[in-house]
Order: structure tokens, then C-alpha cells, then sequence
């Protein structure tokens, strides 16, 4: 059975945009109706962003009323925070999945329409931004104003997409957890400075929150038919490793990089040192063990 999708009309934002967009992954045959009246809205199954309530009961998720719902931190709610929170499992078919969505996505959602910053310019730093997800949307209402709905059907279309995108990159966060948690225990087991990981392994921000990772310096995965080799960061934030790479392999690549790291068929190494490859495995773990003990 179709389901109504009621929201506000004249301007849209991403918070409406997305909220219609995850009610749709759920009921892909649907309809939207933008207005300003309550007689209208009266007769939608969903109510998204207008209404001034907050009813789960009744479908009504708005946020636009003194004391509004916000997260357990104080973070206040959007209309897209408020389905999310009761359908985003569903969606996903998995809560923890959901939960990294909400982590990655619909919190700085949130955030951005309620007005709270969540990046500063630092002092001398380059006079340059780059456009936001909020801002993309918003700025479409630009584009023909006299036609909103067609433009607020085409942003949700857009939003869709790129929800259905995250979903598919938090379900690989999750999944590498275990693949992580695993490699770091062979890697433990067998003294070893680097763990093996797959090509799509989101290992980064597991690896760095594990209470044992203090000892490993790389990690190696394959990617086709090359062997590549990436130095652990020394946080979660910065462009600082453990363990860089040799600098007299920086920027090198072919017959040079093989000769200045001796092996036979080297590929390259990165000039800022965080990254080198090599067409076999044999020649990955030679640059792992000469960059352990260099």
C-alpha cells in the first residue's frame, strides 16, 4: 500500500530531505505531500519536520517546539534524527549498523540544522571551505524557486542514494571489527610488527581502539595483484605514524624503489612515507621487516 509522506513546503533542508529519504527506503512506494495545512497533514501517514510534535505513536516527528527531544549528550534532534531513532534498525536490518550511520551521518545532520558548528578555521590556515551536505541541498532551493516540489523530489532521490551508500560503507565498518580483532590476535600470537587485513577492511579506527595494538606498525592487505603496505597512524587524528618508512625510499617508484629497498619487484613508496607496494607478498614482508628494524 502507498504511504503519504507530509512535510512543510517553500525551503527545504537536509534534515526534511533525509528524513523522507530513510521513510522511502522503507516503503519504496510512496508520495509526498509539501504544505502548510494541518487538514493535509491530518491525512499522512508520516509527518516530517511541521506540525510543532513529536508523537511516534502517531507518526509525527517534528522538532520545531521549546525543550525539543535531543541525544543522551544534549545534542538536539532533527526530524531526521527523530526517524532514524525509530527506523534507522529497520532500515539497516542491523542496529549496530544503523548506530555507525547515525555516528557517521544523521548526528551532523542534526547538528548543522540546529546551528551548531562542528568545525572551526584555524588561525593560518588557507581561505578556502568546502561545501557541506546541508549546504548542497540547501542551496538547490536556489535553482527554481518556482518549482520547490519538483526540486525537493529530485534532492530526495539525491539523499536516498548517497543514505543507501552509507548504510553500505557502515556495514563494512562493522564487519571489519571481527576481521580486525582477529588479525590483531594472530599478529599478537605470533610477535609480529604488522597485521593482514582484506583490500576493503576499514581497519584504521579499530585497530587504534584496541587495548593490545601498541606493538603494530603496519598493515598489510592485497589489492588485485599488488601487496601494499601501510604504516599505522599514531592517533586517530594527524597525518603522524608510528613507524614511517625509510626516507630514501620517498618517492621512488619501479627499478629505483626496488634498488633502494632491495627487493626485486617493487612498486613505490609514498613521498610522505605512509604507504609502499610490491608486486608479491614476499617482497610486502621484506619492506615490513626492513622498516621494523630500521
Amino acid at each position: 500500500m502507498k504511504k503519504s509522506i507530509g512535510t512543510h513546503s517553500g525551503s527545504f533542508h537536509a534534515d526534511d530531505v533525509f528524513a523522507v529519504a530513510s521513510l522511502s527506503l522503507l516503503y519504496p512506494d510512496y508520495e509526498i505531500y509539501r504544505s502548510r495545512d494541518p487538514e493535509i497533514w491530518e491525512r499522512c501517514d508520516f509527518l516530517v519536520d511541521v506540525g510543532g510534535s513529536y508523537d511516534h505513536n502517531n507518526r509525527k516527528y517534528d522538532h520545531h517546539f521549546r525543550n525539543g527531544p535531543t541525544y543522551e549528550d544534549g545534542l538536539p534532534m532533527s526530524s531526521i534524527g527523530l526517524v532514524w531513532k525509530h527506523y534507522g534498525a529497520d532500515i539497516c536490518k542491523s542496529s549496530e549498523i544503523a548506530d555507525q550511520v547515525c555516528r557517521l551521518l544523521i548526528r551532523g545532520l542534526d547538528a548543522n540544522d540546529s546551528g551548531i558548528t562542528l568545525s572551526v578555521k584555524g588561525e593560518g590556515t588557507p581561505d578556502a571551505q568546502e561545501i557541506s551536505l546541508s549546504k548542497s541541498i540547501a542551496i538547490m532551493n536556489h535553482l527554481n524557486p518556482a518549482s520547490a516540489d519538483t526540486a525537493f523530489a529530485a534532492e530526495v532521490d539525491r539523499a536516498r542514494l548517497f543514505l543507501q551508500a552509507v548504510i553500505a560503507d557502515s556495514e563494512i565498518w562493522v564487519n571489519s571489527k571481527e576481521e580486525v580483532e582477529s588479525a590483531l590476535k594472530e599478529a599478537l600470537k605470533e610477535d609480529l610488527s604488522y597485521i593482514e587485513v582484506s583490500e576493503n577492511c576499514m581497519w584504521q579506527e579499530h585497530l587504534l581502539k584496541s587495548d593490545t595494538n601498541d606493538s603494530i606498525l603496519y598493515t598489510l592487505y592485497q589489492r588485485g595483484l599488488k601487496w601494499y603496505v601501510r604504516a599505522v597512524p599514531s592517533g586517530e587524528a594527524g597525518y603522524k605514524n608510528r613507524r614511517d618508512f625509510p626516507e630514501e625510499w620517498g618517492g621512488l617508484s619501479g627499478e629505483e624503489f626496488s634498488q633502494a629497498a632491495g627487493i626485486a619487484d617493487g612498486i613505490f613508496c609514498h613521498q610522505s612515507l605512509f604507504i609502499c607496494a610490491a608486486k608479491s607478498k614476499e617482497s610486502a614482508l621484506s619492506l615490513i621487516h626492513k622498516s621494523s628494524v630500521n
